[in-house]
């Protein structure tokens, strides 16, 4: 992560509530600062041109052409292919597109920008930590987190021991991971709106001082102040609903990489025996 988007993070749990506004709308659409002027970015993120100038300063920047300016440089090293990408998503499609069309369109593009976010080395990380913890909880919350959770938990205990979710109908979040501790691991996923669930769960999990990871859509996330390390899962859509494209593709990431740093083939050899000996798969 760029400098700036660093320090717009760190800074973002003390600003107040018309800096954060406008802090959060820096930290999820860096491209708008970078090409828009101050006055158009104001009135997209509904404050007043002032707080645009004032969040610069309490940033330590004398004017606010000076903050922009670290947006433009940041811009420009990203190549051709972003800026582009970006000019034309400001542009409406036209009337004549399907909806199927701008459904595939918006996948492509959120599946892309994942993987643009994405530092391998907290792969790795992720990988390891599930290696070396005595459990792994994997936790999220919401109509399509929860699912997401359960599916990832349910594949992975196929080969990782040790996978813990929380289940429908069993103990909250909290009480799910009641016994946390710094043998564990957590991964815990949420999408705006964010569940305050899910945001207490991560901060009891670091309190705990469990090996915290997050899976979520945004920098201005407020899972972001409380893991250890944080994988960027958009979620843009013509849909009425976010997309999860893009957060299928992170998970199949993380497992694979878990499952390759484990020692686990003995394990999955032996589910996929007592699967074929059940006869209730063909």
């Amino acid at each position: 992560m760029h400098d700036i988007s660093e320090r717009l993070t760190k800074a973002l749990p003390k600003l107040p509530k018309k800096l954060g506004i406008a802090a959060r709308y820096a930290l999820d659409c860096p491209e708008r600062i970078a090409l828009d002027s101050m006055r158009t970015v104001a009135t997209s993120c509904n404050v007043a041109s002032p707080t645009m100038l004032r969040l610069a300063r309490t940033l330590g920047y004398n004017s606010y052409e000076g903050f922009r300016a670290e947006f433009q440089q940041n811009f420009v090293a990203q190549g051709f292919g972003t800026r582009a990408d970006a000019l034309k998503s400001a542009v409406t499609l036209g009337e004549g597109d399907q909806l199927i069309d701008k459904i595939a369109q918006a996948a492509e593009r959120n599946t892309a920008h994942a993987i643009q976010l994405l530092d391998t080395s907290n792969v790795e990380e992720f990988a390891q930590s599930v290696k070396q913890s005595r459990r792994t909880y994997i936790l999220g919350t919401g109509s399509s987190m929860h699912w997401m959770a359960a599916m990832m938990a349910s594949v992975g205990e196929m080969a990782l021991p040790g996978i813990r979710s929380n289940q429908l109908g069993l103990p909250t979040s909290l009480e799910t991971i009641a016994s946390i501790n710094s043998k564990d691991t957590l991964l815990v996923m949420s999408i705006s709106p964010y569940s305050k669930n899910s945001i207490d769960a991560a901060a009891f999990a670091k309190a705990r001082n469990a090996s915290v990871f997050a899976l979520t859509d945004k920098r201005s996330s407020p899972l972001v102040e409380h893991a250890d390390r944080v994988f960027f899962a958009p979620t843009e859509s013509p849909h009425y609903y976010p997309s999860v494209v893009s957060t299928v593709l992170m998970i199949e990431i993380l497992l694979s990489a878990a499952v390759a740093a484990s020692d686990t083939l003995d394990r999955i050899k032996q589910v996929e025996l007592v699967q074929n000996k059940s006869g209730a798969y063909l």
